[in-house]
């Protein structure tokens, strides 16, 4: 951890995951991902505020980055599962922090 007294600076890739990972929708999403693969429908109904569309494009963005993985079996009708990829698991930590923060400071009438 740095010196209190060290200058923080942010660097490049501090910024890069800060942009993916507070993007609207993304730390919900991973965070339904981190119990197990997951269809769309499930996601979805995890998830309700968030649009079809909305989730559609944040799970092609977290596919395109390796965080999340997307598995089709081929079957009548077509099984298509969302996971995490072993980049995306590392985000429990992260994920894992932000809940206890939220528990403690961001309670719903607090």
């Amino acid at each position: 951890m740095a010196n209190v007294d060290e200058d923080r600076t942010v660097c490049e890739s501090f910024q890069r995951a800060a942009q993916l990972v507070g993007k609207r929708w993304v730390p919900q999403i991973v965070w339904v991902l981190l119990d197990g693969r997951r269809r769309y429908s499930t996601l979805r109904d995890a998830i309700p505020e968030i649009s079809d569309t909305l989730l559609s494009e944040r799970l092609r963005e977290l596919e395109d980055t390796g965080i999340v993985t997307r598995t089709v079996t081929p079957s009548t009708p077509v099984l298509i599962e969302y996971g995490l990829s072993e980049r995306g698991r590392d985000l429990a930590v992260v994920m894992d922090g932000l809940s206890t923060w939220a528990e403690r400071w961001a309670a719903v009438g607090a």
